[in-house]
């Protein structure tokens, strides 16, 4: 039996995203507070593998969920509060992909430890190495971003980040994500689970814990549906500053900003956009069908990742 623990795993895993160490009950975790966050790595002649995890909701929440699948085939679900699974992978080398698949806004995942939170990994034979490089896109949004309502009305148990828009693009892409998006968040709306607006969430991993930015091969922004409770001055010089923060942390990388699918705040976007001199995404007509007339459900955020993924094709190297 060989044992992975939370830095083992976090020194093989590239990138590194969003996961960082955290000590819960005094232990390790490998941790994230992002739905979709992203695990990937190479199995070497490994028969079975065993997938720790810490049950970590909110007492209010149900279950969290992660989602796996091997080489890039059929995504699995399961279910934190048995924490633990077993992937049985075979022999030879095998792509694993672990991602964070559903919470609730009820989790405190900011200031209240209730994020994701991997234990270990064991594995009964062989070994578990880096896998080999590929792009790297970050996608900073909201809840539609995170993956949320997309297979229905129930929260954790419906959302699918795994296959929402933007993990539809990543797989027709062959690329991977790093996700930074959270429920109900704007450049003026603070998002659930205690966390603060996109300019504070974007530099930070939780309350405590900075962000060492990573450099992606794209960014994509896709925020303001969420901020149309307040003004459009308001709205426009906090775009505005929030365009400039990510353009002054990602100075070398292509910048995407999206018109939201609700097209809310869409001229105030466009002119902002054109303002810093970066590519705009237009989404009108993109996205026909949706679970609650503003997240799109599973057809209609799989329409989405496909225009996406034909748009950002045109920006990988």
């Amino acid at each position: 039996m060989r044992h992975y623990s939370p830095t083992s795993l976090y020194e093989l895993t590239s990138p590194h995203g969003r996961w960082f160490i955290k000590k819960i009950n005094q232990s390790a975790t490998l941790y994230t507070t992002n739905l979709g966050s992203r695990l990937r790595f190479i199995a070497k002649d490994v028969n079975n593998l065993t997938v720790n995890v810490l049950d970590n909701r909110n007492p209010l929440s149900p279950s969290q969920i992660y989602a796996w699948r091997i080489d890039g085939n059929q995504w699995h679900r399961e279910l934190a509060s048995h924490r633990s699974w077993q992937i049985k992978c075979g022999p030879a080398t095998h792509l694993i992909e672990i991602i964070t698949a559903g919470n609730t806004d009820l989790d405190r995942v900011w200031n209240g430890n209730e994020g994701f939170a991997i234990t270990s990994v064991d594995i009964s034979q062989g070994e578990l190495t880096c896998a080999s490089p590929v792009p790297v896109i970050d996608f900073i949004g909201d809840s539609i971003t995170a993956g949320c309502w997309v297979a229905g009305r129930n929260a954790s148990t419906d959302y699918r980040p795994e296959s929402n828009y933007a993990g539809t693009a990543v797989d027709l892409l062959h690329v991977t994500d790093v996700r930074i998006a959270y429920s109900a968040g704007g450049v003026l709306r603070q998002a659930t689970g205690g966390v603060p607006t996109a300019n504070h969430f974007l530099t930070n991993l939780d309350v405590t814990t900075p962000w060492q930015v990573n450099t992606p091969d794209l960014v994509v922004i896709n925020l303001g549906v969420n901020d149309r409770r307040f003004s459009l001055a308001q709205f426009n010089a906090s775009y505005d500053h929030f365009l400039s923060l990510v353009t002054n942390l990602f100075p070398s990388t292509p910048i995407l900003p999206m018109i939201p699918f609700s097209q809310t705040f869409a001229e105030s976007i466009r002119s902002l956009t054109k303002k810093h001199t970066l590519p705009l995404i237009e989404t009108r007509g993109w996205c026909s069908s949706f679970t609650d007339g503003l997240h799109p459900d599973q057809s209609g955020t799989t329409e989405s990742g496909y225009r996406l993924a034909e748009k950002l094709s045109n920006w990988l190297k």
